[in-house]
């Protein structure tokens, strides 16, 4: 939970500022270039997270690393991280990020995890619904867990709309074991 809120003031902040300066999409760019080279490199998230590494060699690296290819406020908030100690948070950072940004642009992340693979069109009919319903782009993501039996879950930011059939059988259970007593 702390974590989480780290991230999100962290992401806030660095949104507020991109945003004054229209740099919305650059700044994201910069983010999943900065993840995607951390998270391939090997050793690269370790060395910046150990406590005995000082803070500006720290920041030379990176500044080798990314040189030109990430705008100054990208750089400045990574050394900000850096300086504050807080180099782990930077994915999270990256998440909270884009649900800030998207929610600017009116676009909605939506996981619909379901027993079987969706078919293209009720793809296409549940991103179709949910638009209706939320007023935004839908940006659909399908994740295939057989538990469910069947039906789906919906995850939309931090709502969860549940109609599996998992969760219909057990709320039969539940209600045929309430009556036996």
């Amino acid at each position: 939970m702390m974590n989480s809120l780290v991230a999100k003031r962290y992401a806030k902040a660095l949104f507020e500022v991109a945003n004054s300066k229209g740099l919305l999409e650059q700044v994201e760019e910069n983010l999943k270039l900065i993840s995607k080279v951390f998270n391939e490199t090997e050793g690269f998230l370790s060395f910046l997270r150990h406590p005995l590494v000082e803070g500006e060699k720290k920041k030379q690296i990176i500044d080798n690393a990314f040189g030109e290819s990430i705008d100054l406020i990208t750089k400045n908030f990574l050394f900000q991280l850096v300086d504050s100690g807080r180099e782990e948070y930077l994915e999270g950072v990256l998440q909270e990020y884009i649900k800030l940004a998207n929610e600017v642009r009116g676009i909605a992340d939506v996981t619909a995890i379901t027993a079987v693979q969706l078919a293209r069109t009720e793809r296409e009919e549940i991103e179709h619904s949910l638009q209706r319903k939320f007023g935004k782009t839908i940006r659909l993501h399908n994740i295939v867990d057989p538990t469910i039996v069947g039906g789906m879950i919906i995850r939309i930011g931090d709502r969860l709309y549940d109609g599996s059939l998992k969760k219909k059988l057990h709320e039969i259970k539940r209600s045929l074991v309430a009556s036996r007593v």
